[in-house]
């Protein structure tokens, strides 16, 4: 007879389960920690539900899901029927409870849980960041989708989810170097300090709002774990990779784009049926490169935050405001758009139109100008995502299934990232524009182009049109930017897109 005192999980029941099905020689009980008078117990092909006492023990379920024990051989089953209502795990531990109740039993009394397992931990701190919330000063915070995506996979890893049952109270700093350690030996400097990182934030979280439930220490011994620092081998491949994107963004000038774009119009003249270029795809190329959006976030534009008409710009010009969920620095940005980018909108969402019919898709409706042709399962109806545009991109360099011709030959490695360093330096190094203005049109601070700090004002008229978002400023940079971009466009031998 074969004994283990753990956790149980949902994973423990189900190798117990499948252990069943397989069969065995003799007893294999998986005891619970935290209810030490409930017992997994599987005997041959039977896994049962089991309330032990020092004096007594009885038999309160199957563990074994009707499906699975319909696989398992009558002649294999035992005769008796005894107790065989299927359970799962939290029937089984409702049950437990109430059998052992009427028991009477005082010498195995079940444990007061003591606070979270480190798995426990990982959900709560994954479901509080997929939550709104604000920060100390009361500033809301908005669910990142890719800090979320970062939080997943890096408690994920092997190193890090096989300490799922390992209850917080009996972790301590040599525990989580040991784990950083292997992060650092398996997955890189990346991987030991996004662990560090989310690690230690959820741990704060934990001790600052949920003190009781996890049942933390008011020591906080996770900031004691050493820190650790790049190998020499590594900080050597760092230096090579700042030197290849130093490269990159240098050698990627707006008459790349242009030819970029005059080839990625050719390209979706050319597909035809189920190899057809979504519109949000096709336009959203244009749209990034007009931009300098982050990939991640520049179609993510709602259709009632693009205004066509801007009544203090010249004719022609509109407004686009990104709002503070899809903005890294949590804060609403706009940028004035000139006739080239509303005409892109325009054409997005016409052609959009005409798919969704053409797919019998008439009635649906879409909030997202560079609205995506599927329905993600969870959030519904969403924007283009940046790993469409470089999954296209890579379908141009004849990189993906079915398609191995490179059509993007003679133009330099680029990344859509680079898009808005090369917007950035345009601005910057090829036009008379004051400094500062670079860094205002793509939102994020350019070395060299130093400007003053932005007056702290309300999102009121005037004010926020002339000095919070410095739309006078950023009209200059975007009507420059737009002609040379269309210029290198034609250039290259591109037709006006219609």
């Amino acid at each position: 007879m074969a004994s283990k005192r753990l956790n149980l999980t949902p994973n423990v029941v189900k190798e117990a389960t499948t252990l069943a099905i397989k069969g065995t020689e003799g007893i294999e009980d998986f005891c619970d920690k935290l209810q030490p008078y409930l017992v997994l117990r599987v005997r041959g092909h039977v896994a049962s539900w089991l309330v032990k006492t020092r004096t007594n023990s009885i038999k309160i379920g199957s563990a074994l899901p009707p499906a699975k024990e319909a696989r398992i051989p009558e002649r294999r089953k035992r005769a008796s029927k005894s107790g065989d209502e299927y359970l799962g795990l939290r029937e089984a531990r409702d049950k437990a409870k109430r059998e052992w109740a009427k028991m009477g039993s005082s010498v195995d009394a079940p444990e007061e849980k003591s606070g979270w397992t480190w798995g426990e931990l990982v959900e709560e701190y994954k479901k509080h960041i997929s939550e709104m919330r604000e920060d100390s000063s009361g500033r809301p915070i908005y669910p990142s989708a890719e800090t979320q995506s970062d939080v997943r996979q890096i408690f994920a890893r092997p190193a890090v989810a096989k300490h799922a049952d390992r209850p917080l109270s009996g972790l301590n700093e040599e525990w989580f170097e040991t784990v950083q350690e292997e992060l650092h030996r398996t997955h890189k400097y990346d991987g030991y300090r996004k662990f560090r990182a989310y690690g230690q934030a959820a741990l704060n979280w934990a001790s600052a709002f949920k003190r009781r439930e996890s049942g933390l220490p008011g020591r906080k011994w996770w900031l004691l774990a050493e820190k650790r620092r790049r190998t020499a081998k590594e900080v050597e491949k760092k230096i090579e990779r700042d030197k290849a994107l130093k490269r990159k963004k240098k050698d990627f000038t707006v008459k790349h784009l242009g030819m970029l774009l005059a080839e990625h119009e050719r390209f979706c003249a050319s597909r035809a049926g189920n190899e057809r270029i979504s519109p949000g795809v096709r336009w959203g190329l244009w749209w990034d490169s007009l931009t300098g959006h982050r990939r991640g976030s520049g179609t993510w534009i709602a259709r009632e935050d693009v205004e066509f008409k801007d009544p203090r710009a010249e004719p022609g010009w509109g407004l686009a405001t990104w709002q503070p969920n899809v903005m890294k620095t949590q804060n609403p940005f706009t940028l004035p758009i000139p006739p080239l980018g509303l005409h892109i909108v325009r054409c997005c969402m016409r052609d959009w139109k005409r798919a969704a019919e053409r797919a019998g898709l008439w009635k649906r409706e879409s909030k997202w100008v560079f609205a995506s042709r599927v329905m993600q399962s969870e959030t519904g109806d969403i924007a283009v995502s940046g790993s469409a545009l470089a999954n296209h991109i890579r379908n141009m360099r004849g990189l993906r299934e079915g398609n191995h011709r490179d059509v993007l030959r003679g133009i330099p490695p680029f990344s859509m990232h680079i898009i808005r360093s090369t917007m950035g330096d345009h601005i910057l190094d090829e036009t008379e524009l004051p400094p500062g203005t670079a860094s205002l049109v793509i939102g994020h601070e350019i070395a060299g182009d130093r400007r003053n700090e932005l007056d702290r004002v309300g999102q009121t008229g005037k004010r926020w049109y002339f000095q919070a978002q410095r739309i006078p400023e950023k009209t200059k940079a975007m009507e420059l930017w737009a002609d040379a971009l269309l210029k290198a466009f034609l250039d290259a031998g591109g037709i006006y897109p219609e």
